[in-house]
Parts: C-alpha cells; structure tokens; sequence
C-alpha cells in the first residue's frame, strides 16, 4: 500500500514496465468488449462442451435431465467469460475498480450458478464404470472430506480477501500476468468450495444441515462488508506505485476509484448474500416436501398391509414363519416382506414364553 501523501508528492520510485493504458471505459466498452485470451476461451468452451455431451448421453437413452440445471452452468460459465475476457478484463490491471468488479464475479458470483449446475451429479450418470468409481472414490477420499467441510471453504474465502490485497501480493499480481492468472483461478476455485456444500445440488460427503448452512451464511457476509469497509475508509492506495505508472488522466483519482471498487463489492456481496439466503431457504423447503411424501408412503404401505386380506390367520398369529405366506398379496413384495418379518417376531416371541407357561403348571401329575 502507499500512502496518499506520498503520491502527491512524487517521490514513489516507478521500477516496472508501464503497462498498456487502454481509452476511457464506455458502457459499449464495459459491456461489449472481448479480449481473445486464448487460455481462458479453451476452459470455458471444454466445460461447456463437456456438460452439454453428458446431457446429450442422457437424452439418448431417453433420461431426463433438468434444464434449470443446464442453464445455471451456462450461467456461470459465461460470468466467468465475461471476467476473464470480457469488457471488465481489459481494465483490470489499470482500474482498481474494475480488479475488484473481476475478482467479484470469479469468487462471489460464478460459483452460485455452476454450483446450481450440478456437474458432479451428471458425472455420475454419464461416466463409464470405471471412470465413475474413480470419481466415487476421490469423494469419498480424506482430501475431499476436508476441502468440502464448509469451515475449509468459509476460512481460505476470508483470508483470501484480506490475504490479496492488504498485502503487497495485489501489486505483484499486477506486475506478473501469470500470478494475475493464478489468481483468478483461486478465487474461482475458493468462491466454488465455498458455495458448493452451503447450495450445491451435488453429492458432498459430511453435508452440514440446512441450519447450519445458514448460520455460516449469517457469520461471513457480515465479515465480506467488514473487509469491504476496510477498503472504502482507509486513505491507502493500493498498489499506488503501479497504478502511478500508468500515467492515467482519465476517470477518477486513484483514492475515488478504489472507494468505488469498495464500494461496489459491499453493495454487490450484500446482493449475493440475499440471493443465497432465498435460495438456501427454498431447497431447505423442498427437501422438507420430499421428506414428507416419502413418510407419506411408508405410511400407506404399512395401512395397505394392515388391511390386506387373511386366509387363515394375520401374521402375528401364525404358528409358523412360513405360514405368513398365506395372509399376504404377491402383487406386493414388500408387504410380503413385513408381513413375513411380523409373523417371525411372533414366532420368536412365543417360543421364548412357552418353557415359562409350561413351568407355571408345575410338575406333572404322573
């Protein structure tokens, strides 16, 4: 960081290249701009490309997926295309601002749709066997375990922030394209392991429940808008020697335009933070419904087995196991199966009790 007064004065040392300034941003700029990064637009376009040819194997063979699903990974990868070439990218090293729009959409933003996406789960539909229990294995390993405890996820998110840009690692991202590259793809993977165990739809070993998601939420929001806050009051311009050397004489001061930056992250994140909010809160909702259909039927399958139909005897009276065969519907497996484990409760019952009716006679007369 620099000071405000140092820069006014002049006396910070320019060591480093100058950096292309590009024009003054427009809206058509912001918006319609594309850098043709050759990196980025292959990683895009194969996780694309991958996700459409699994729900293209299931459609074959006439699976249904759901097409929410599809559009949410869409969604989310085109918020990473857009960070990484798309108007916002060609500011991001000379726009405090515009650093800090890119690193929301990568680490807050992204991760909420493909996370909605479900990739995992359609990876399990559509892999071969052998590269299905591959996958099954690495989530069900001690390191998935532990990346996807959301505490893991909740910790490397906070330091992150704090980590990037109250240290000089800001300014070296600045001055090294490929640690600048580095860490897009960390706050890409850090926002992923954050938001995936709190609204993921995927399979996630040690899942916390509904309730504790939200606590987490509660606890690192307001942690978001404190480190945003930070940023907004302190008169220290980060990576000033940089931003100096870029000789811009457009837009903002270097102060306003990382007050702006600030600014837009806290208003952003609270954004975010309600938008997960309602949907963490609707999945808890749902679940809660399938939870109540699936003990509607087991309560129907108990009162059809109570009503069906006796030969002889009910299965708690029979005098043999194999008798319940008799009392109940073939038409219904299960039923068969609780009748059949009824009438051997009872069969077990009775043998226990009959040594102690016998001895309650006493001895024998003869």
């Amino acid at each position: 960081m620099t000071s405000l007064g140092t820069l006014a004065a002049g006396a910070v040392p320019v060591p480093f290249r100058h950096a292309e300034l590009p024009p003054p941003p427009t809206v058509g700029r912001l918006l319609l701009h594309v850098t043709p990064e050759p990196g980025p637009v292959l990683l895009v376009a194969v996780m694309a490309g991958l996700y459409l040819l699994g729900v293209r194997r299931l459609t074959d063979r006439a699976d249904t997926w759901n097409p929410w699903r599809t559009a949410s990974w869409l969604t989310g990868l085109l918020v990473v295309a857009y960070a990484l070439i798309g108007g916002v990218a060609a500011y991001d090293t000379s726009l405090f601002s515009a650093h800090a729009v890119q690193h929301l959409l990568l680490g807050t933003v992204a991760p909420i749709p493909l996370a909605l996406g479900a990739p995992v789960t359609l990876a399990l539909r559509t892999l071969p066997r052998r590269a299905r229990r591959l996958l099954v294995k690495v989530l069900h390993s001690r390191v998935a375990r532990v990346l996807t405890f959301p505490l893991v996820g909740f910790a490397l998110f906070i330091v992150s922030l704090y980590g990037l840009y109250f240290t000089s690692l800001y300014q070296a991202s600045l001055e090294h394209p490929t640690l600048h590259l580095f860490l897009h793809v960390h706050f890409l993977a850090v926002g992923c392991l954050f938001y995936w165990p709190i609204i993921g739809l995927d399979p996630i070993p040690g899942r916390l429940p509904y309730w504790s998601r939200l606590l987490l939420l509660f606890v690192t929001f307001p942690l978001h808008a404190l480190w945003a806050l930070a940023m907004f009051t302190t008169e220290d311009v980060f990576a000033g020697s940089w931003y100096v050397s870029l000789g811009r004489t457009w837009g903002s001061s270097l102060l306003g335009d990382q007050q702006t930056g600030a600014g837009l992250m806290w208003a952003s994140g609270e954004l975010v933070g309600a938008a997960v909010f309602v949907a963490l809160f609707v999945q808890w909702s749902r679940a809660d419904g399938r939870e109540a259909v699936r003990e509607d039927r087991r309560l129907d399958r108990l009162d059809r087995l109570a009503q069906l139909p006796t030969k002889r005897r009910s299965p708690a009276e029979a005098t043999d196991p194999a008798e319940a065969t008799e009392t109940t519907d073939p038409a219904d497996p299960e039923a068969d199966l609780l009748a059949r484990e009824a009438a051997y409760n009872a069969w077990l019952a009775r043998l226990a009790a009959g040594p102690v009716s016998r001895a309650a006679r006493g001895p024998r007369s003869d």
